[in-house]
């Protein structure tokens, strides 16, 4: 059989061109450590591959997601707790104004304290992220959420929304809580009822927080049509009594729904002494015609709560009956404090709710991106010894090839004759 040149050259350039192929397969395969070099070679595992790369993309958002998530209610829980402690701290200085030896310039210095721990209370209020996000502004982040009037009132500015990020398919975490519910939301007075003294009166008896016997009834009594009643005495010395009015909006009626003889610390029950859904604690003589006000709590903003102690604190200490209207402050402030305490530590307690949620779905989605990597691993990951022992055998194939095509390219039927 006959080859004549061309079919020899073709030949040959054919053997080295896929010897050259398959050594650049091979040399990127042990580049990549993939053995998907040309997809279209194993389009199936090609195919699974994709799949498994946008699952762990996936994934690494969700991740990522928890992350930021985590880090703004670490954040958020680090300033409710010391929010927490300023209230704490507010607390302690109130108790210590609440008697009758503490002198004007005492009570001075402590309403300049209060002033200074309004504006810190605002300063946590108003805390940002590291990305300049207003933390309690609820949905609207980019927005101051408080801010403080000439006249020391504040205004909420944010909203009542929650930011979300999603932790998986269909899972998503609020990462904030607005400033609303944390700082706005606290009832007055015991959480069921406060007690409001009358600016005339001029005894020395305060009125207590009180106590909830029956809350179906209290609710019923106080929170329908906004019920009030008024608790009145009458008398002096040993010879004092009492008298309960029923009435709505502050206008009472004149019918008397219980009374009775009054002794310094008693309890008051409301509606009736019989059987009584709350009692108010009289501290103290009152005198002749001073009167208490119970009403439902209403909302009372932790800032509203500092004020009415500056307030109470700047009060004449000289007039007559203004040591027991500011002890029925600092009294009505105290239990107010002690209603926002339990907001803040219900905020923190849902807060660490969230960031456990958030921990236990990090660690699954952690253990689902392991199981697969290695599918993808097992799928494409190539086995480095056999690559290499198949790269040398090629290279040497190749090498051989080529001197083989060189030596024979120089053979001539001239060197013969």
């Amino acid at each position: 059989m006959r080859i004549s040149t061309s079919q020899f050259y073709a030949a040959s350039l054919t053997g080295i061109l896929n010897q050259q192929s398959t050594l650049s397969t091979l040399s990127a395969e042990l580049s990549t450590g993939s053995t998907l070099v040309n997809p279209s070679d194993q389009p199936v595992a090609a195919a699974q591959n994709v799949t498994l790369t946008g699952q762990i993309n996936r994934l690494a958002t969700y991740t990522q997601n928890g992350q930021n998530a985590q880090n703004a209610l670490q954040l958020e829980s680090s300033t409710v707790q010391s929010v927490g402690t300023l209230v704490d701290q507010v607390r302690q200085l109130a108790v210590q104004m609440n008697n009758g030896t503490v002198s004007s310039q005492d009570l001075q210095n402590a309403a300049s304290t209060m002033q200074g721990y309004a504006q810190q209370l605002a300063q946590y209020a108003n805390t940002q992220d590291g990305q300049g996000n207003y933390i309690f502004a609820g949905s609207k982040s980019g927005t101051q959420p408080f801010n403080i009037q000439s006249n020391g009132s504040v205004q909420y500015q944010g909203d009542g929304g929650q930011n979300q990020l999603a932790l998986g398919p269909s899972l998503q975490t609020a990462i904030g809580d607005p400033g609303s519910a944390v700082f706005m939301n606290a009832r007055a007075g015991n959480g069921t009822f406060s007690v409001g003294a009358s600016a005339a009166n001029t005894g020395g008896a305060t009125a207590g927080p009180g106590t909830v016997n029956n809350t179906a009834l209290a609710q019923q009594i106080l929170q329908v049509n906004g019920t009030q009643y008024q608790i009145s005495f009458s008398g002096s010395g040993n010879t004092m009594s009492y008298a309960v009015t029923s009435g709505s909006g502050g206008v009472f009626s004149s019918g008397v729904v219980s009374s009775g003889a009054f002794t310094a610390g008693m309890s008051i029950g409301l509606p009736t002494s019989a059987s009584p859904a709350i009692t108010v604690p009289i501290v103290g003589t009152p005198s002749n015609g001073d009167t208490f006000t119970v009403g439902a709590a209403k909302l009372q903003s932790l800032f509203e709560t500092f004020q009415s102690l500056a307030q109470a604190f700047t009060a004449s200490a000289q007039a007559s009956g203004s040591n027991a209207q500011r002890a029925q402050s600092i009294s009505n402030a105290l239990a107010t404090l002690d209603q926002s305490q339990t907001n803040l530590l219900s905020t923190q307690a849902n807060i660490g709710s969230r960031l456990q949620q958030i921990q236990a779905v990090q660690t699954q989605n952690s253990s689902l991106t392991l199981q697969l990597q290695t599918q993808q691993s097992q799928l494409t990951s190539i086995n480095y010894p056999q690559v290499i022992t198949d790269y040398q055998s090629s290279l040497t194939a190749l090498q051989a090839a080529q001197k083989a095509f060189t030596q024979v390219q120089g053979l001539s039927l001239f060197q013969y004759l």
